[in-house]
């Protein structure tokens, strides 16, 4: 028997998982769709199949590059399918045809965006742009992203154990860059952890810098953020080698998930409003999230209570948590019929998100956009948006200000951005400047599913700027590798080819 090639074996690797995936999905969720209205469970059906298609063409290899758009439509899996079947009463209180609706738009949203990404990194035209390729060497730079990690680490402990050292008017600026170099180093190591381009001893001090990073953010009571960085360095890992770390997935999802369930208690008795900050040293931790845990099990295994204790508000799922399809829902219900459409007034203000405000003191807040859309429909007064954001989301975004057409645009014209970024770094190494700047991306793409442009904007200039600062300073122009080009079939005797 003839062993198929790496590629191959690869391919069929990734579709494998793809369809283990389907196939969880539908176990999971196929009673919640026999159960639902016709209406609504059609609606979670086409999205379904719309945000994993390009999932799909990347996991059967007829995609090149790093998978910034399949990601970045992966994500309206749980943000507008899913919730589609839970019990949010933010969804529920629409009725099915509202669902519908709304499940047509979000397909019209991801399909325009497939439209236009698919043809720009297909495996069958794919060479690359020749651009001037500047490069890190790989050694150092796998020593820097790895000891960027560790530093994201002692970031997080300086904030939760109440540290000082860094001059209040340069902490912004600090954590914004070292946050970024972070989740960079995070991606960059454990794709080329996956690639197996990295020695055994540089993986294991990565993986403990990386776990140090984990526990010191989900200590800070948002684990939202450890999540982030967990499946961020699992996605890398899958991107990279084209194989899923089923021990390190398996493990991290054990000992994270479960925390979800004690979050609420530990924010009560240390997040309080209106109390002294928490300060938590790291010598502590071990007692920290023993105390997070015994919450965590309680709420789990609850003990029986008389009939006449009062009953506890019940808990919001993870689906119900990461709803958004419900602020496209509310924009259906209100725009047209009770306000107008914005007509771009939120992206008007895009701008000036990447000025500096040292030149602008006068800035407006980076969740401007934000705040004028839930003013718009008198969501919230203007004061209230000092105090509380209500997140909206791209897809609800571009609906408020121009309908299903501002869907069908906004979708185009992410999957232009994301295949363009895609295309640049196809055949690059992993730390040339249109490589990291992908990476860098993808992670903005995981990161948006609440955000408005404005957000978007302003978060992936501020990330881009340490990238540029290491491209001028540090990397080095190298020689740009040749366009390839197709091989001719080879002729056999008896007319075949090979």
């Amino acid at each position: 028997m003839v062993a198929a090639p790496p590629a191959q074996k690869k391919k069929g690797s990734t579709t494998l998982l793809f369809w283990g995936l389907v196939a969880f999905l539908l176990y999971g969720n196929g009673k919640a769709l026999l159960q639902v209205a016709r209406p609504t469970a059609l609606g979670c059906l086409l999205i379904g199949v719309a945000c994993m298609y390009p999932f799909y063409l990347w996991c059967d290899n007829k995609v090149k590059g790093i998978p910034v758009f399949p990601f970045f439509a992966l994500t309206y899996l749980w943000t507008f399918c899913l919730p589609l079947l839970s019990e949010n009463p933010n969804v529920l209180k629409y009725p099915p045809l509202a669902h519908l609706q709304a499940a047509l738009s979000t397909v019209l949203f991801l399909a325009s965006g497939t439209a236009v990404w698919y043809p720009m990194v297909q495996g069958k035209k794919m060479s690359g742009p020749r651009r001037p390729l500047f490069s890190l060497k790989p050694d150092a730079a796998d020593n820097f992203f790895i000891a960027m990690t560790g530093v994201g680490a002692l970031l997080n402990m300086y904030i939760m154990g109440g540290w000082k050292g860094i001059p209040d008017n340069l902490f912004t600026t600090v954590r914004g860059v070292v946050l970024g170099l972070s989740f960079l180093g995070i991606f960059v190591v454990a794709y080329r952890s996956g690639e197996g381009s990295i020695s055994p001893q540089k993986q294991r001090i990565f993986f403990l810098c990386l776990v140090l990073n984990i526990i010191s953010a989900a200590a800070t009571l948002i684990l939202k953020t450890a999540l982030t960085l967990f499946m961020l360095s699992i996605v890398a890992y899958l991107i990279g080698g084209r194989k899923l770390p089923v021990l390190p997935l398996l493990l991290g999802l054990v000992l994270l998930l479960p925390l979800h369930y004690g979050k609420h208690e530990m924010r009560a008795l240390y997040m309080a409003p209106g109390s002294p900050p928490t300060v938590v040293q790291p010598w502590e931790y071990p007692a920290w999230f023993q105390e997070w845990g015994t919450h965590a099990l309680d709420n789990l295994n609850p003990k029986p209570k008389p009939r006449w204790a009062p009953e506890e508000e019940e808990k919001e799922s993870f689906v119900e948590r990461s709803s958004v399809i419900h602020m496209l829902l509310m924009a259906q219900e209100k725009i047209p019929d009770s306000f107008p459409h914005l007509n771009g007034a939120t992206y008007v203000i895009l701008p000036g998100m990447i000025v500096p405000r040292a030149l602008n003191p006068n800035k407006l807040r980076t969740h401007e956009g934000t705040h004028m859309l839930n003013v718009h429909v008198k969501r919230q007064t203007y004061e209230d948006t000092l105090r509380t954001t209500i997140a909206w989301g791209l897809l609800p975004e571009a609906y408020a200000n121009f309908g299903v057409p501002g869907c069908v645009f906004v979708g185009g014209l992410l999957g232009a951005f994301y295949g363009y970024v895609t295309r640049i770094g196809i055949g690059k190494p992993a730390f040339s400047f249109q490589t990291l700047f992908c990476i860098l991306v993808m992670s903005m793409a995981l990161a948006s599913t609440e955000w408005t442009a404005g957000v978007y904007v302003a978060s992936l200039f501020q990330s881009s700027v340490p990238i540029v600062g290491i491209r001028l300073v540090f990397m080095k122009r190298q020689k740009t590798p040749p366009r390839l080009r197709p091989v001719p079939p080879v002729a056999l005797p008896g007319g075949a080819e090979s």
